[in-house]
């Protein structure tokens, strides 16, 4: 007779079926708006986002030049579209008073948050790719193509101080590009990232260059001599100690095939690469620390397989995903909020809202 399993012996009551554990995290989306087209109009790519902190209201700049004003608390929202500057707008900032813009016709503008008037325009000498704003809300940090990140009173518009440190170059004499910046929680200190894989840590008050962390694997140069690639993004913990990176481990000959996704953090003070996590075939565009340094937010632009990734607080593994239908992928802009539930994100041809919740 053949042995009976002790889980099947009658004389033997089965143990009941554990339950299983809900997820520690999880990522939903909630609405997304997407723009009404017309005949064979071009679908849009929106660059940058910023939303009212504790409301649905977001504005966002796209590759038209205009910028958009959506409730996306409406069951159908219905954007208030202005004309701002003449092709991409990829920084946005909201401060006391005003909305602030810069773009690639190498301006940053003002404008009254209630009446979205032009408050002033200052001309700028290249392409502005990104703006962060200060925790206390006091200091706008712009980072500019001539590789020099300006800070300037937030609502006044008046310069405090120019950072000078990034190459204008790579290592392989092409022209460099500054990508990004991220203020630390209490405003202490700025990083800023470039093109060439270089992360230079600042201190706000006095404008001192403290470090420059280079992580090389985010920028490659081909037999042509093309090159591709750059750290698209950074934030601090919440403690000041880390910063993490975010792009493409670059592969031979394409910016995205045969290469990975790619976040790292470090200890900026010793340069150590502290951990690291590899994705599918796209750039993390966004990365954002949880305010209580629970998990770090990786948001998926250009390539395949895009998604929102929440990493371990060691950077080491994901613990939730939320993969975008195809028509919500590329991902170019994240706005997280202060208590880390809610982000929105900037893409092509939609805008987003998304829930991040865990389980009581």
């Amino acid at each position: 007779m053949a042995d009976t399993p002790a889980s099947k012996d009658p004389g033997t009551k089965e143990a009941p079926a554990a339950a299983a554990k809900p997820p520690a995290v999880e990522i939903k989306n909630v609405k997304t708006f997407f723009p009404p087209l017309k005949g064979d109009q071009p679908k849009p790519d929106y660059y940058s986002i910023v939303a009212v902190p504790d409301s649905d209201l977001v504005f966002v700049g796209g590759d038209t030049g205009k910028i958009l004003a959506i409730d996306m608390a409406a069951e159908k929202p219905t954007p208030t579209a202005w004309d701002a500057h003449v092709s991409f707008v990829t920084g946005l900032v909201l401060t006391d008073k005003h909305l602030v813009s810069s773009g690639s016709d190498h301006q940053m503008i003002w404008w009254d948050r209630e009446s979205r008037e032009r408050v002033r325009t200052i001309p700028q000498p290249k392409w502005v790719r990104h703006l962060t704003l200060s925790p206390d809300g006091q200091v706008i940090a712009s980072v500019c193509d001539d590789m020099v990140c300006r800070l300037w009173e937030a609502d006044s518009g008046r310069p405090i101080r120019d950072l000078e440190g990034h190459a204008q170059f790579t290592r392989f004499h092409l022209r460099s590009k500054l990508y990004a910046a991220a203020f630390s929680r209490d405003g202490s200190h700025l990083a800023t990232v470039d093109y060439a894989g270089h992360a230079l840590v600042w201190e706000t008050a006095t404008g001192r260059r403290l470090a420059d962390v280079f992580a090389p694997f985010f920028f490659y140069q081909d037999i042509s001599e093309h090159g591709y690639g750059g750290i698209r993004g950074v934030d601090f913990s919440p403690d000041g100690r880390l910063i993490a990176l975010c792009g493409n481990l670059c592969g031979d000959g394409s910016q995205i095939q045969r290469s990975s996704a790619l976040i790292q953090v470090y200890d900026w003070r010793s340069g150590k690469l502290a951990s690291e996590l590899r994705g599918d075939n796209f750039f993390y565009e966004r990365v954002r620390f949880h305010h209580q340094g629970k998990w770090l937010l990786g948001m998926g632009g250009a390539g395949s397989g895009q998604k929102l990734t929440l990493i371990d607080r060691d950077g080491k593994s994901p613990v939730a995903e939320a993969k975008p239908e195809a028509k919500l992928a590329p991902m170019f802009d994240l706005w997280l909020s202060e208590n880390a539930d809610v982000c929105f994100t900037a893409g092509r041809n939609n805008v987003s809202k998304w829930s991040i919740s865990s389980p009581s």
